[in-house]
C-alpha cells in the first residue's frame, strides 16, 4: 500500500499532519460537537424507526447523564414481540443511550487520516474529503443506532435470557471494544481506495 511504500521522512509528516488536524479538529469538535451530533438525529431517528418498527420513538436527544453529555433514546414497546422465546407485551419507559463523544470520534479520526494522506495536488485533496462526506454518514449510521438498539436488547435479554447470544448486543459490544475506532479506519482507507479507483478509471 501507499503507506507502507513511505520512507521515514514520509512517516513522520504522515504522523505530524495527523496529529496537528486531530488536535484542530478536536478543539472544533469541543466547541461545536453538539451542532455536528443534532445534525444526525433526525439520520438516526429515521433509521432506528426502520430498523425497530414494533417501537415508537417517544425522544431521540442529547441529554445530561451525571454530568456526561449523551445521546439518549427513549421508546415505547407498541406491539407483542418474540425476545428469546419470551412473548413481551407493549410496554413504555424503554430507554438506552451512548456517549455524546462516540459520534464525534468518527469525523475526528477519518479526517484527520485523510488531511495527513500524501496527495499530489490539492484537487485530489479536495476529492478525498468529497467522497469521505458519504462514507462518514455510513459509518455513523453504523454506530450510534445500533449501539443504542444493542443496548436496548441487552436490557431486555438480560431480564429473561442473559445467556442468548444478540447480533444487536455482539455489535455493541464489538463497537464499544475496539470497533469504534477499526471502523474509522476501515472508513478513511475506503475512501482513499475509492479515490484512486476514481483516478485510474
Amino acid at each position: 500500500t501507499q503507506l507502507a511504500e513511505m520512507d521515514n521522512q514520509a512517516r513522520l509528516k504522515f504522523a505530524t499532519l495527523f496529529l496537528l488536524t486531530y488536535l484542530v479538529l478536536l478543539g472544533l469538535s469541543l466547541q461545536f460537537g453538539q451542532h455536528y451530533i443534532e445534525l444526525g438525529l433526525p439520520i438516526y431517528r429515521w433509521e432506528i424507526a426502520w430498523l425497530a418498527p414494533d417501537y415508537h420513538i417517544v425522544s431521540l436527544a442529547i441529554a445530561d447523564n451525571h454530568h456526561e453529555s449523551v445521546i439518549a433514546l427513549n421508546l415505547d414497546l407498541i406491539r407483542y414481540i418474540v425476545v428469546a422465546g419470551h412473548a413481551l407485551p407493549p410496554t413504555s419507559g424503554i430507554s438506552s443511550s451512548t456517549l455524546a463523544g462516540h459520534a464525534l470520534q468518527h469525523p475526528l479520526m477519518m479526517l484527520s487520516l485523510l488531511a495527513a494522506w500524501p496527495a499530489s495536488n490539492n484537487f485530489q485533496r479536495v476529492n478525498l474529503f468529497l467522497i469521505a462526506v458519504p462514507l462518514l454518514l455510513l459509518v455513523e449510521m453504523l454506530d450510534v443506532p445500533f449501539v443504542l438498539l444493542g443496548s436496548i436488547e441487552d436490557l431486555l435479554i438480560a431480564n429473561i435470557a442473559p445467556d442468548t447470544f444478540s447480533v444487536w448486543v455482539a455489535w455493541m459490544n464489538f463497537m464499544n471494544g475496539g470497533g469504534r475506532l477499526a471502523l474509522s479506519i476501515v472508513g478513511a482507507f475506503t475512501v482513499v481506495s475509492f479515490a484512486r479507483w476514481l483516478t485510474l478509471s
